[in-house]
């Protein structure tokens, strides 16, 4: 029973619409020639505007894997990257590789696939 609530969410129907999101991401993904992780570090956040499973919008992300989701985001100042080894920290560092590649018209596609676009912050202190 100790994983159950783990595989009730996933085979939830929720839990079926974010994995036919994550396979219209990874199709981009391949297309962009990096993985799943690094377009997420590249394209930048706020997981209420970010990708499946990210936490929320603000300054900094920090998010486990997905580096360029990230550091495109205006209003993230700073990636922390949760690599668990030596591998996993490279294939994140590799999300810069993919930040050119992020033309509006992906960063669009990816927007229309999460339906969840973060808002622009204004700066009130000019």
């Amino acid at each position: 029973q100790g994983y159950q609530w783990l595989k009730d969410k996933i085979l939830s129907e929720e839990g079926r619409r974010q994995q036919a999101k994550l396979k219209e991401l990874q199709a981009i993904a391949e297309r962009l020639g990096c993985t799943l992780p690094q377009l997420a570090i590249g394209k930048g956040p706020g997981a209420a505007g970010g990708m499946p499973g990210d936490a929320g919008l603000h300054s900094g992300c920090a998010l486990p894997s997905a580096p360029a989701w990230c550091l495109r985001n205006e209003g993230v100042s700073s990636v922390l990257l949760g690599a668990s080894n030596a591998d996993q920290l490279m294939e994140n560092i590799g999300a810069i590789q993919v930040l050119p590649k992020l033309s509006s018209s992906i960063v669009h596609e990816i927007d229309s696939i999460l339906g969840n676009k973060p808002y622009s912050k204004k700066d009130y202190r000019s």
